[in-house]
């Protein structure tokens, strides 16, 4: 038995990104209990209204 979680298809494997936001904005996602990741990845999906690929399972 391997421990550790299953691995995610490449299409829903996280990428790091960099990008520069204002600091209110930083400073509201710092005080949400959710990660900034979390908050922007939610965000852009209601925003847009789009899900994450269909990759079977």
């Amino acid at each position: 038995m391997v421990a550790g979680a299953p691995k995610k298809p490449p299409a829903l494997v996280k990428v790091p990104v960099s990008l520069k936001l204002p600091r209110w904005l930083l400073a509201w996602m710092d005080e949400q209990p959710e990660s900034r990741a979390v908050l922007i990845e939610e965000a852009l999906k209601r925003r847009h209204k789009i899900k994450p690929p269909d990759v079977g399972a």
